[in-house]
């Protein structure tokens, strides 16, 4: 398995074990008549977000998101002060996974939650539904994908030159150094430029 397969492989796999842990932490609100709404959560519309895969963003969008300012992101880190002075996702407020209760969430808003690895993040995201807070989403593999999607991205060996120059453009803009196969940073650069060159003429 090359590389580049063996992350999405391991992406999927954590996606996998977050559904599941999601469903985990629902069961024991569960419980009465109706056993799927019990104390503001609904397992239905959980399983749903799910299977459709509205509960979670990918690191890489979050990044296009941040770039974009998209109006009314808020991304918190529910990691603990100490990791999150570490190490931090640009533009995101520290929040423990302990204090989400006691927080305010406005409706207009889009919550982004991410933890080291994305367990957390997943626990916190159910914490929320059960809030009643249904504008969230997390990144399943947390500041690990960010790094490995957004800081050091493995360019697609396959990919076009415009695809390509997506990637890099945007780990560039966060401070990252795109990575494919022997390839160097210089020719990644190039590949940027060439695409910004067919843009201003109109491509």
């Amino acid at each position: 398995m090359d590389r580049e397969a063996g992350g999405c492989t391991m992406r999927l796999m954590r996606r996998l074990g977050f559904g599941a842990l999601a469903l985990g932490l629902a069961a024991p609100f569960v419980g009465g008549p109706s056993r799927t709404q019990q104390r503001g959560l609904d397992l239905d519309s959980i399983a749903r977000a799910i299977d459709e895969g509205s509960d979670h963003v990918s690191a890489r969008q979050l990044a296009e998101w941040i770039r974009d300012r998209r109006p009314g992101l808020r991304v918190i880190d529910v990691r603990s002060p100490a990791e999150f002075h570490d190490d931090a996702i640009p533009t995101a407020e520290n929040l423990p996974i302990d204090q989400l209760a006691r927080s305010r969430f406005a409706p207009d808003q889009t919550i982004v939650l991410y933890s080291q690895e994305g367990a957390h993040a997943g626990q916190a995201w159910v914490m929320l539904r059960a809030l009643g807070v249904t504008h969230a989403v997390f990144v399943p593999g947390g500041l690990a994908d960010w790094r490995e999607e957004v800081m050091s991205p493995l360019l697609p060996a396959n990919g076009s030159p415009a695809e390509r120059a997506q990637i890099a453009e945007l780990s560039h803009y966060f401070g990252g150094s795109p990575r494919i196969g022997g390839e160097q940073e210089g020719e990644v650069a190039g590949a940027a430029q060439t695409a910004r060159g067919l843009r201003r003429r109109g491509c």
